[in-house]
């Protein structure tokens, strides 16, 4: 089949086009939206009701950031009565603004709760760019009213054997913070619960060979961090 010279031209011209809009839209450059955290844990006290959380938007654009609470199953659904103001704000170029975390009056709890915290962020994008979210995770940790504070929680840990099961128990009120692998000693195996906390009242349990005597454990900060020395814990 032939086609005329101007039908050729046209369909030439038409093919560029949408080569031109194509390689637009891949070299489009991406704005990502960069924020730093106050700190990697949210802590709100019930004695005080509410937490001042600082977010600092690091990028060179504006950006607008979204927050909300989250539950962890297993424990008190709390997420609800935790209000967060403003739920999405907008934070210009390296300036920071302030996140408010508040506890519902009259709500009480019966020990400390972890929960998780998240931020996203969407860069404030302009025509051609694209918009590229950041999203960060973190604890969130509801303080009960009256609670003294421990700097070892785990010593309210009870750990017992029972046949070739091991149990570990938060008999305290407050999470304890923990990388989620541990050793057992004298043997010096590794095992692991699976997540980086135990809540008050929860238990966990793994598969040992003979005879236990301690675990040693990596302690966590209540802001998430690994402290310096490792903790032994005595088996029942």
């Amino acid at each position: 089949m032939f086609y005329s010279n101007r039908l050729v031209q046209k369909l030439k011209g038409h093919a560029g086009k949408v080569m031109f809009a194509t390689a637009i839209l891949m070299v489009a450059p991406a704005v990502q939206a960069s924020f730093q955290l106050e700190t990697m844990t949210v802590i709100l006290d019930a004695n005080d009701g509410r937490k001042v959380f600082s977010v600092k938007n690091m990028s060179k654009e504006p950006i607008l950031l979204s927050t909300k609470v989250e539950d962890i199953p297993g424990d008190l659904p709390i997420a609800k009565d935790i209000l967060v103001s403003p739920p999405i704000i907008r934070i210009e170029p390296e300036e920071s603004q302030q996140i408010n975390f508040v506890l519902k009056k009259g709500v009480s709890i019966p020990h400390e709760i972890i929960l998780k915290a998240s931020f996203q962020g969407v860069g404030a994008a302009k025509q051609n760019v694209t918009k590229m979210p950041i999203r960060q995770e973190v604890a969130m940790l509801v303080i009960p009213d009256g609670m003294v504070e421990s700097q070892k929680p785990w010593e309210k840990m009870l750990v017992k054997q029972s046949a070739n099961q091991l149990t570990l128990t938060n008999e305290g009120q407050q999470v304890i913070r923990m990388s989620p692998n541990f050793t057992t000693l004298p043997d010096g195996k590794v095992h692991g619960i699976g997540q980086f906390y135990l809540r008050p009242g929860e238990s966990k349990s793994v598969e040992v060979q003979g005879s236990v005597k301690d675990i040693k454990l990596s302690p966590l900060s209540r802001y998430g961090f690994r402290m310096a020395n490792d903790a032994t814990v005595a088996v029942k």
